[in-house]
């Protein structure tokens, strides 16, 4: 059978298997219009005062000369430019540490304090000694301002061994070349995105066949050291990744555009690797297509986050998923199974010339949601955004989408009671689960965001106490003889 149509018919096979998740909906704010014209956006931070900072290659509107372009922006809460950040280089990966944040230049990142200063407490890279940046790969921040870079990049330290070209380079929380770590090498090729494990290990995305001297994967694992796990074998043998998210029992999403060996003519997007590296068979890879353009553009999913209810929210660059209209953004549930949201909704194509060539981008890279507000912003290179109201041609680069949740529930009798009750909700402390009726051989099922069992206990009276250290949405299921009795919704606040 066809790859693609074993795949939608699993898809629909499981639709009928998953459980309802709520439904949302996306509707532009059309309060907020940041005045960009072109020509992308590739990361977002959301400041606690409202503030919000993109880096990218943008043009404002109205500027002269025409042709600048900012790596950097700050945003107030209505999309105007705030003039007083001062920075002048980024354009990738933000990262928040402590009371500043990382941005990346493309070849290495640098630290920036909150009025867009450069952190004169941490040095460029290139300006200490053994080091010089080539090609610039992604950044991990450690919690003590460590930083992990990728890429390919030339070292000259000669006391400690480490010469000629690196991938995996560890600095001090300072800047310089970190002389404590064993330097990680693949020799003239490249490493790009990687991510840190809850293991403290990390998965990485390289063009090499060889990395320290083991064989590998496009997709592998390096331990906490840099040294390869020669445990995972994903089986990827081309293409890129552009994001990761790990889970905590060792399973990771991994999104981007890459091919695997054992089906080599199929393109993969969006998949769930195992522990091992196996495809975890659980989860179905939607196919992400392009509609309008030619396929060899090559559709690419950019970004997946969690998103409240459990399920995935995942952006990039494709205008179809499954055969369903879907242009940038998309929600799907932890099977892969494709849910309402953003039927028929998304970013319009842009247009524009470089360097003598026409081009088109139509692509989400980035999102942030603001929980206070209920906003979801989404960024990236695209000139128009459609929701379910109609179409906002002023939308570009930037939008601010107000969130709401809509009831799937199917209403009950008035004298019907709930089988289960949570007070308080939304809470800051204990929560009080009350049951109707204390089934025999009933259980209490709690669920993380991300669909994760995160406490389980027995029911033996009409009322049960939960404490909860973490805040977060969570999900509190009744569970009689193996079925599920009813679930309900659970926000716990700091």
């Amino acid at each position: 059978m066809n790859y693609e149509r074993c795949i939608l018919s699993m898809v629909a096979a499981l639709v009928a298997a998953t459980t309802a998740l709520g439904q949302w909906s996306f509707t532009v704010d059309t309060t907020f219009r940041v005045p960009l014209v072109a020509q992308n956006v590739n990361d977002l931070l959301l400041n606690e005062d409202g503030t919000l900072i993109a880096s990218g290659r943008m043009t404002v509107e109205g500027q002269w000369p025409p042709t600048v372009q900012y790596p950097i922006l700050r945003f107030d809460s209505d999309g105007l430019i705030d003039n007083m950040f001062q920075i002048q280089a980024g354009g990738g990966k933000l990262t928040t540490w402590q009371d500043r944040f990382f941005v990346s230049t493309g070849a290495y990142p640098l630290r920036v304090l909150s009025d867009g200063y450069i952190d004169p407490s941490f040095i460029s890279l290139n300006l200490g000694p053994y080091f010089y940046a080539l090609q610039g790969g992604d950044y991990h921040v450690f919690p003590d301002g460590r930083v992990l870079i990728s890429g390919n990049h030339l070292l000259s330290d000669s006391v400690r061994g480490f010469e000629g070209l690196y991938q995996l380079v560890w600095f001090t929380n300072t800047g310089y070349l970190d002389t404590t770590r064993i330097h990680r090498s693949s020799g003239n090729c490249a490493v790009y995105q990687f991510k840190e494990l809850p293991t403290g290990q990390f998965i990485v995305n390289g063009i090499c066949d060889q990395f320290d001297g083991q064989p590998v994967d496009r997709v592998f694992r390096v331990q906490a050291d840099g040294s390869v796990d020669t445990s995972f074998h994903t089986d990827v043998y081309t293409g890129l990744t552009a994001d990761y998210l790990p889970l905590n029992d060792g399973r990771v999403y991994v999104a981007g555009n890459f091919r695997r060996s054992q089906t080599p003519e199929d393109t993969l997007h969006l998949v769930r690797f195992s522990p091992t590296g196996a495809l975890d068979p659980t989860f179905v890879p939607p196919q992400f297509q392009m509609a309008t353009l030619p396929e060899v553009l090559g559709a690419a999913v950019i970004s997946v986050q969690p998103w409240l209810d459990g399920s995935l929210l995942v952006t990039g660059k494709f205008e179809r998923v499954n055969g369903e209209p879907r242009r940038g953004i998309c929600l799907l549930d932890t099977n892969g199974t494709l849910l309402p949201a953003f039927h028929d909704q998304g970013v319009s194509p842009y247009y524009y010339t470089d360097a003598g060539e026409d081009l088109y981008r139509a692509a989400v890279h980035a999102v942030a949601y603001d929980s206070t507000n209920a906003h979801l912003y989404i960024a990236g290179a695209y000139s128009g955004y459609t929701d379910a109201t109609g179409h906002y041609p002023d939308q570009r680069f930037i939008t601010r989408l107000k969130v709401s949740e809509l009831s799937t529930a199917v209403s009950e009798a008035p004298q019907q009671p709930r089988a289960l009750q949570l007070y308080p909700n939304p809470s800051t402390g204990p929560i009080t689960v009350a049951i109707e009726q204390p089934p025999d051989h009933g259980d209490l099922l709690l669920r993380d965001a991300l669909g994760r069992v995160v406490n389980r206990q027995r029911i033996t009276a009409y009322h049960t106490s939960l404490t909860l250290d973490h805040t977060g949405v969570y999900s509190v299921e009744l569970v009689r003889d193996g079925r599920t009795v009813e679930t309900q919704r659970l926000i716990v606040h700091p």
